[in-house]
């Protein structure tokens, strides 16, 4: 009872109401000595601080091109899909590398050189492996690959479901990279 009184916790409820109040408490202080351990020790507590948030953007970084890159895959793949039956046609192929070379990685001035990634046989498509600045410069503009992957008029729905989520996608990746997330309050 005295640690309850010391800490100014109610004294009132039953003997699990009290303890379970007292170790979330307990908790919270410990929580908070560590942090002011951490300032206590200047510039070494500052600079353990800056490495963990380092890492924290690193893991962003990466997440934004792994997704990214599985997004790409996806898209492509079912752009390949579609032509089930028929052969990964050479014209088909250079479509597609087209529409990224002069409209998503470059322009029609300066295309930037960019190849579908095809398996050994070149009958598939395999992985795509991008720097993260051209999985976003890609991603920013993979809505012109959906219009065309998806352009028949029996595809509307689908295009209009692979524009929205990434739009969700692309929101969603501003909000966790933002410097300031912060929480509406209810």
């Amino acid at each position: 009872m005295s640690e309850l009184q010391l800490q100014k916790l109610p004294l009132y409820g039953g003997l699990e109401d009290r303890r379970e109040h007292l170790k979330n408490l307990l908790k919270v202080e410990q929580k908070l000595d560590i942090i002011i351990q951490a300032i206590l020790r200047g510039s070494e507590g500052q600079e353990a601080a800056l490495m963990l948030i380092s890492q924290a953007i690193l893991c962003i970084m990466h997440l934004k091109n792994c997704v990214g890159e599985k997004i790409i895959i996806l898209l492509l793949a079912r752009a390949a899909e579609k032509r089930i039956g028929r052969t990964l046609s050479v014209a088909f192929l250079q479509s597609i590398q087209n529409v990224v070379s002069t409209r998503i990685l470059g322009t029609e001035t300066w295309p930037k050189q960019w190849k579908v990634p095809l398996n050994e046989k070149g009958d598939s498509i395999t992985i795509v492996s991008f720097s993260n600045k051209k999985t976003c410069l890609f991603i920013d503009n993979i809505d012109v690959l959906i219009d065309f992957v998806f352009s028949s008029p029996e595809d509307i729905d689908m295009r209009n479901i692979w524009r929205m989520m990434m739009q969700d996608y692309r929101d969603t990746m501003a909000i966790i990279g933002s410097r300031v997330n912060t929480v509406p309050m209810t």
